[in-house]
């Protein structure tokens, strides 16, 4: 199953988008605010994509370089209400953006876009040839 780190620092939302990743099959954990801690969630858990809030700009952008000087093949996807961040996401680091709000059919797809597929519940994967 594949791992999804998420920050979000509006409860509601968290829960929301935490919800939603988990009926699609994602394994969802909270990211500390934390470098040190961070590294380590990401060390554990090995995720294919890491959902940050840019709540803090200078802390949300430094926190994406320090995961990606240490883990350079994680995907960051930059949750904002800022209208600049259009502009701004690839110059600091990340890999893509949401604009807040956002439409479930809009983060499924920037999921879809930089995280791996999680595999069926119950199924196994059986070679399609052709």
């Amino acid at each position: 199953m594949e791992t999804i780190l998420l920050q979000e620092s509006d409860a509601a939302v968290f829960d929301i988008v935490s919800t939603a990743l988990e009926m699609e099959g994602y394994r969802v954990f909270s990211l500390s605010n934390q470098h040190e801690n961070a590294l380590e969630m990401v060390r554990r858990h090995q995720p294919g994509l890491v959902l940050l809030d840019y709540w803090l700009r200078n802390h949300s952008g430094k926190l994406c370089h320090w995961i990606k000087s240490h883990f350079p093949g994680v995907h960051i996807v930059v949750f904002s209400s800022d209208p600049g961040i259009r502009q701004q996401y690839h110059t600091l680091g990340f890999d893509g953006y949401l604009n807040k709000p956002f439409d479930l059919e809009e983060l499924y797809a920037i999921v879809k876009k930089y995280a791996r597929a999680p595999r069926a519940r119950g199924r196994k994967q059986m070679p399609v040839n052709g």
